[in-house]
Protein backbone atom coordinates (compact mmCIF):
# COMPACT_ATOMS: atom_id res chain seq x y z
CA UNK A 1 0.00 0.00 0.00
CA UNK A 2 3.28 1.74 0.02
CA UNK A 3 4.44 4.65 2.95
CA UNK A 4 7.11 1.69 4.31
CA UNK A 5 10.65 2.78 4.02
CA UNK A 6 12.07 -0.56 3.78
CA UNK A 7 10.11 -4.18 3.85
CA UNK A 8 12.95 -6.95 5.23
CA UNK A 9 11.94 -10.16 4.27
CA UNK A 10 11.36 -13.46 6.18
CA UNK A 11 13.98 -16.05 6.73
CA UNK A 12 15.58 -17.37 3.10
CA UNK A 13 17.46 -20.26 3.77
CA UNK A 14 20.93 -20.96 1.90
CA UNK A 15 20.45 -24.43 1.72
CA UNK A 16 17.72 -26.86 1.07
CA UNK A 17 15.63 -27.19 3.73
CA UNK A 18 16.03 -30.46 5.80
CA UNK A 19 13.13 -30.22 8.12
CA UNK A 20 9.50 -29.46 8.36
CA UNK A 21 10.26 -26.36 10.35
CA UNK A 22 12.56 -24.75 7.34
CA UNK A 23 10.13 -25.83 4.86
CA UNK A 24 8.09 -23.36 4.90
CA UNK A 25 11.12 -20.19 4.47
CA UNK A 26 11.54 -18.25 1.32
CA UNK A 27 14.69 -20.20 -0.45
CA UNK A 28 17.47 -18.43 -2.15
CA UNK A 29 20.08 -21.62 -2.42
CA UNK A 30 19.11 -22.27 -6.46
CA UNK A 31 19.51 -20.20 -9.12
CA UNK A 32 15.92 -21.47 -10.17
CA UNK A 33 14.79 -19.03 -7.33
CA UNK A 34 15.83 -15.77 -9.00
CA UNK A 35 12.95 -15.31 -11.55
CA UNK A 36 10.60 -15.45 -8.56
CA UNK A 37 12.46 -13.10 -6.09
CA UNK A 38 12.87 -10.74 -8.83
CA UNK A 39 9.14 -10.67 -9.48
CA UNK A 40 8.75 -10.36 -5.68
CA UNK A 41 11.76 -7.36 -5.48
CA UNK A 42 9.60 -5.41 -8.39
CA UNK A 43 6.37 -5.63 -6.89
CA UNK A 44 8.31 -4.03 -3.52
CA UNK A 45 9.63 -1.27 -5.41
CA UNK A 46 6.78 -0.45 -6.98
CA UNK A 47 5.46 0.70 -3.76
CA UNK A 48 8.54 2.98 -3.49
CA UNK A 49 10.43 0.72 -0.49
CA UNK A 50 13.82 -0.41 -0.07
CA UNK A 51 14.20 -4.65 -0.06
CA UNK A 52 16.23 -6.80 1.95
CA UNK A 53 16.08 -9.95 2.25
CA UNK A 54 17.73 -11.85 5.20
CA UNK A 55 20.02 -14.86 5.45
CA UNK A 56 20.29 -17.66 7.56
CA UNK A 57 21.18 -21.08 7.92
CA UNK A 58 20.05 -24.25 10.17
CA UNK A 59 21.43 -24.03 13.49
CA UNK A 60 22.71 -27.90 12.51
CA UNK A 61 25.35 -26.38 10.76
CA UNK A 62 27.08 -24.25 13.31
CA UNK A 63 28.20 -28.08 15.45
CA UNK A 64 29.92 -29.36 11.90
CA UNK A 65 33.66 -29.76 11.28
CA UNK A 66 35.79 -26.35 10.46
CA UNK A 67 35.61 -27.08 6.64
CA UNK A 68 31.66 -27.34 6.54
CA UNK A 69 31.56 -24.69 8.51
CA UNK A 70 33.40 -22.78 5.60
CA UNK A 71 31.68 -23.86 2.80
CA UNK A 72 28.22 -22.68 4.62
CA UNK A 73 29.83 -19.33 4.48
CA UNK A 74 31.13 -19.93 0.69
CA UNK A 75 27.05 -21.01 0.29
CA UNK A 76 26.03 -17.83 1.96
CA UNK A 77 28.17 -15.86 -0.22
CA UNK A 78 26.41 -17.35 -3.47
CA UNK A 79 22.88 -16.67 -1.74
CA UNK A 80 23.78 -12.70 -1.13
CA UNK A 81 24.93 -12.90 -5.19
CA UNK A 82 21.90 -14.70 -6.13
CA UNK A 83 19.83 -11.63 -3.94
CA UNK A 84 21.91 -9.01 -5.90
CA UNK A 85 20.99 -10.76 -9.48
CA UNK A 86 17.07 -10.63 -8.28
CA UNK A 87 17.57 -6.78 -7.65
CA UNK A 88 17.34 -6.82 -3.94
CA UNK A 89 18.86 -3.26 -2.43
CA UNK A 90 21.00 -5.33 -0.08
CA UNK A 91 20.97 -8.40 1.96
CA UNK A 92 20.99 -8.47 6.29
CA UNK A 93 22.80 -11.91 7.81
CA UNK A 94 20.54 -12.95 10.94
CA UNK A 95 22.13 -13.79 13.96
CA UNK A 96 18.79 -14.31 15.67
CA UNK A 97 16.50 -17.61 16.87
CA UNK A 98 18.82 -20.45 16.65
CA UNK A 99 19.99 -20.39 13.32
CA UNK A 100 23.94 -20.60 12.09
CA UNK A 101 25.07 -17.47 13.49
CA UNK A 102 23.10 -17.23 16.47
CA UNK A 103 24.83 -20.72 17.43
CA UNK A 104 27.91 -19.70 16.88
CA UNK A 105 27.75 -16.06 18.46
CA UNK A 106 26.05 -17.63 22.01
CA UNK A 107 28.67 -18.52 24.06
CA UNK A 108 25.86 -21.11 25.49
CA UNK A 109 25.65 -23.29 22.63
CA UNK A 110 29.03 -22.80 20.86
CA UNK A 111 31.24 -25.52 22.28
CA UNK A 112 34.06 -25.54 19.22
CA UNK A 113 37.52 -25.37 20.18
CA UNK A 114 38.74 -23.86 16.60
CA UNK A 115 39.02 -20.81 15.15
CA UNK A 116 34.98 -20.40 15.46
CA UNK A 117 35.08 -20.56 19.23
CA UNK A 118 36.21 -19.49 22.44
CA UNK A 119 36.80 -16.00 22.30
CA UNK A 120 34.45 -13.29 21.29
CA UNK A 121 36.54 -12.40 18.57
CA UNK A 122 36.52 -16.23 17.37
CA UNK A 123 32.77 -16.39 17.30
CA UNK A 124 32.28 -13.53 15.01
CA UNK A 125 34.34 -14.95 13.07
CA UNK A 126 32.05 -16.44 10.47
CA UNK A 127 29.55 -13.45 10.35
CA UNK A 128 32.88 -11.04 9.95
CA UNK A 129 33.68 -13.50 6.91
CA UNK A 130 30.34 -13.79 5.56
CA UNK A 131 30.18 -10.10 5.49
CA UNK A 132 33.47 -9.39 3.70
CA UNK A 133 32.46 -12.03 1.30
CA UNK A 134 28.92 -11.27 0.51
CA UNK A 135 29.81 -7.24 -0.11
CA UNK A 136 32.62 -7.95 -2.38
CA UNK A 137 30.42 -10.57 -4.12
CA UNK A 138 27.20 -8.80 -4.04
CA UNK A 139 27.69 -5.46 -4.05
CA UNK A 140 24.36 -4.20 -2.76
CA UNK A 141 25.01 -3.38 1.46
CA UNK A 142 25.37 -5.99 3.63
CA UNK A 143 23.62 -5.23 7.06
CA UNK A 144 23.29 -7.45 10.28
CA UNK A 145 21.02 -8.38 12.94
CA UNK A 146 22.13 -8.37 16.52
CA UNK A 147 20.49 -10.77 19.18
CA UNK A 148 20.59 -10.54 22.45
CA UNK A 149 19.06 -13.90 23.42
CA UNK A 150 16.58 -12.99 26.58
CA UNK A 151 17.55 -16.73 27.76
CA UNK A 152 21.33 -15.65 27.67
CA UNK A 153 20.41 -12.06 29.66
CA UNK A 154 18.82 -14.33 32.44
CA UNK A 155 21.77 -17.08 32.69
CA UNK A 156 23.81 -13.70 32.68
CA UNK A 157 26.07 -14.69 29.50
CA UNK A 158 25.61 -12.18 26.97
CA UNK A 159 24.37 -9.39 28.72
CA UNK A 160 24.34 -5.56 27.25
CA UNK A 161 27.08 -5.34 27.78
CA UNK A 162 28.59 -8.09 25.62
CA UNK A 163 26.14 -7.06 23.02
CA UNK A 164 27.79 -3.47 22.58
CA UNK A 165 30.86 -5.06 22.50
CA UNK A 166 29.60 -7.36 19.71
CA UNK A 167 27.81 -3.80 17.52
CA UNK A 168 31.48 -1.96 18.22
CA UNK A 169 33.27 -5.32 16.21
CA UNK A 170 30.94 -5.05 13.37
CA UNK A 171 30.70 -1.97 13.10
CA UNK A 172 34.65 -1.32 12.83
CA UNK A 173 34.43 -4.74 9.84
CA UNK A 174 31.84 -1.81 8.23
CA UNK A 175 28.54 -3.29 9.22
CA UNK A 176 26.19 -0.16 8.25
CA UNK A 177 23.14 -1.25 9.62
CA UNK A 178 22.28 -3.02 12.64
CA UNK A 179 18.83 -4.31 13.90
CA UNK A 180 19.39 -4.72 17.67
CA UNK A 181 16.63 -7.76 18.63
CA UNK A 182 15.99 -10.25 21.36
CA UNK A 183 15.74 -14.05 20.91
CA UNK A 184 11.98 -14.47 20.26
CA UNK A 185 11.73 -18.19 21.13
CA UNK A 186 12.73 -18.17 24.65
CA UNK A 187 10.69 -19.50 27.04
CA UNK A 188 11.62 -16.92 30.17
CA UNK A 189 8.22 -14.51 30.90
CA UNK A 190 9.54 -11.13 30.39
CA UNK A 191 8.02 -7.75 30.85
CA UNK A 192 6.48 -6.82 27.24
CA UNK A 193 5.38 -3.31 27.23
CA UNK A 194 5.20 -0.57 24.35
CA UNK A 195 9.03 0.10 23.58
CA UNK A 196 10.46 -2.57 25.87
CA UNK A 197 13.31 -3.55 23.49
CA UNK A 198 14.41 0.46 23.10
CA UNK A 199 16.70 0.11 25.99
CA UNK A 200 18.82 -2.25 24.23
CA UNK A 201 18.86 -0.83 20.90
CA UNK A 202 19.69 2.49 22.62
CA UNK A 203 22.32 1.16 24.36
CA UNK A 204 24.06 0.14 21.67
CA UNK A 205 23.33 3.47 19.68
CA UNK A 206 25.72 5.29 21.84
CA UNK A 207 28.35 2.85 21.27
CA UNK A 208 28.29 2.65 17.35
CA UNK A 209 26.94 6.23 16.97
CA UNK A 210 27.70 6.44 13.65
CA UNK A 211 25.56 3.17 12.78
CA UNK A 212 22.24 3.39 12.25
CA UNK A 213 20.10 1.54 14.06
CA UNK A 214 16.69 -0.16 14.40
CA UNK A 215 14.52 -1.01 17.02
CA UNK A 216 11.95 -3.06 17.68
CA UNK A 217 9.34 -3.74 20.69
CA UNK A 218 5.48 -3.28 20.77
CA UNK A 219 6.26 0.55 18.62
CA UNK A 220 2.29 0.34 16.66
CA UNK A 221 1.42 3.65 18.42
CA UNK A 222 2.70 6.16 15.91
CA UNK A 223 3.15 9.06 18.44
CA UNK A 224 5.43 6.53 20.57
CA UNK A 225 7.57 5.04 17.46
CA UNK A 226 8.32 9.19 16.20
CA UNK A 227 9.25 9.96 19.67
CA UNK A 228 12.06 6.80 19.91
CA UNK A 229 13.45 8.72 16.79
CA UNK A 230 13.15 12.06 17.35
CA UNK A 231 15.15 11.61 20.95
CA UNK A 232 17.87 10.20 19.07
CA UNK A 233 17.23 6.40 20.43
CA UNK A 234 16.81 4.54 17.29
CA UNK A 235 16.93 5.65 13.76
CA UNK A 236 14.46 3.35 12.30
CA UNK A 237 11.46 1.51 13.85
CA UNK A 238 10.42 -2.18 12.84
CA UNK A 239 6.75 -3.37 12.73
CA UNK A 240 5.73 -6.87 12.74
CA UNK A 241 1.77 -7.37 13.42
CA UNK A 242 1.00 -3.82 13.01
CA UNK A 243 1.78 -4.09 9.26
CA UNK A 244 0.22 -7.07 8.56
CA UNK A 245 -3.24 -6.57 10.21
CA UNK A 246 -3.08 -2.37 8.69
CA UNK A 247 -1.09 -2.28 5.66
CA UNK A 248 -2.31 1.36 5.45
CA UNK A 249 -0.09 1.83 9.05
CA UNK A 250 2.02 4.33 7.24
CA UNK A 251 -0.16 6.33 6.01
CA UNK A 252 -2.10 6.71 9.06
CA UNK A 253 0.53 7.31 11.35
CA UNK A 254 1.41 10.28 8.97
CA UNK A 255 -2.37 11.50 9.52
CA UNK A 256 -1.63 10.60 13.63
CA UNK A 257 1.22 12.87 13.50
CA UNK A 258 0.58 15.95 11.63
CA UNK A 259 -3.01 16.21 13.21
CA UNK A 260 -1.29 14.79 16.76
CA UNK A 261 -4.58 12.94 17.50
CA UNK A 262 -4.76 9.92 18.95
CA UNK A 263 -4.18 7.13 16.96
CA UNK A 264 -7.03 4.03 16.21
CA UNK A 265 -6.53 0.62 18.19
CA UNK A 266 -5.95 -1.48 15.23
CA UNK A 267 -2.65 0.80 14.58
CA UNK A 268 -1.30 -0.51 18.83
CA UNK A 269 -0.48 -3.56 17.80
CA UNK A 270 2.56 -5.09 18.25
Amino acid sequence: MGGVGLIVTETAYIIPPDTRNTRAHIGIHSDLFIPGLSRFVKALHGGKTTALVLLDAPASLAHLDTSTLQEAAETMIRAAWRAYVAGFDGVMLSSVDGGMLHQLISPLSNRRNDQYGGAITNRLRLALENYRGDSAMARPPVYCRLSLDCRRVCAQRVDPARCRLMAGRLAITGVNLLDVMTDSRNEIKIARFPGWRIPLASSVKRVVPDVPIIGSGLLGDPLLANSVIQDGSVDLVMLGRSLRSNPYWAHIARIVLESNTTPIPVSMLP
